[in-house]
């Protein structure tokens, strides 16, 4: 059967518990004023993973490859500074970064999502930015891990802390074709399901089939791509993985 794997962070889960600590921090907003602020609290997050990705990129291209949670932690009093907010303690700091670590939800959808897929016999993945065992540990402490259980022993999860290396560089989708080749003892058509085009279009370098998750980037700027966009998008998790069931279904494998 078809392999698809999903970027973690901001497609299988979602950043809003990392916005609400933010609101907290920046704001110090109650549950009752988080209408308020969380606007805020939300445009300052992305402006601030924005900046951060393209300095863990920009590390990984020069050949120091850096964590992209150290960025991020790294980043954190900086983006603070340019936008005009005092910068919080260092205990505050850290309050953000757990969330990270240990709070961050998957998408409503994202149970269903997985277990349309197992019902259909997909292998299934994450390829991530983000690290092994935090993955890992996310995925368990959600009670979804067994979703990219291989075996016994083996864990459909391809961190880039591992290649020391960022996507979308080629060599990490590559890994992840050989691994699941590996694994699978089967050459099957890969998809890829995320909400960022430099990811998906990275993918598609190395014959994924991709899908557009439209809840972070809204619009996919396939003039930057040479007029090539997604196979297919959606608007949530579930949507995308339903679409992609149907269309491989319609579709021969890629050897023939």
């Amino acid at each position: 059967m078809p392999a698809v794997a999903f970027d973690f962070l901001g497609t299988l889960f979602s950043f809003e518990p990392v916005i609400d600590r933010l609101d907290q921090v920046l704001f110090g907003t109650n549950e009752h004023e988080k209408c308020k602020t969380q606007s805020k609290a939300e445009r300052f997050y992305f402006q601030w993973m924005g900046s951060s990705l393209r300095d863990y990129f920009g590390a990984s291209q020069a050949g120091r490859y850096c964590p992209l949670l150290t960025v991020l932690s790294s980043t954190l009093p900086r983006e603070l500074m340019i936008e005009g907010y005092p910068v919080p303690s260092k205990e505050e700091m850290d309050k953000v970064m757990q969330v990270f670590r240990q709070e961050i939800k998957p998408y409503d959808s994202a149970l269903k999502a997985l277990e349309l897929l197992k019902d259909n016999k997909w292998d299934i993945w994450v390829v991530t930015n983000g690290g092994y065992a935090n993955t890992v540990s996310l995925l368990s402490k959600n009670n979804i891990l067994d979703y990219f259980r291989k075996g016994d022993d083996e864990i459909n999860v391809l961190s880039c802390d591992d290649l020391m290396i960022s996507k979308p560089h080629p060599k990490v989708y590559s890994e992840l074709m050989r691994l699941n080749v590996h694994r699978t003892r089967r050459i099957e058509n890969f998809y890829l399901i995320g909400s960022h085009a430099w990811d998906l279009a990275g993918a598609k370098n190395v014959s994924f089939r991709t899908v557009f998750l439209t809840t972070e980037e809204k619009i996919y700027p396939t003039e930057m791509y040479d007029g090539v966009g997604p196979d297919l998008q959606g608007d949530s998790v579930l949507e995308c993985v339903q679409l992609m069931i149907d269309f491989e279904k319609k579709k021969k494998h890629f050897l023939n």
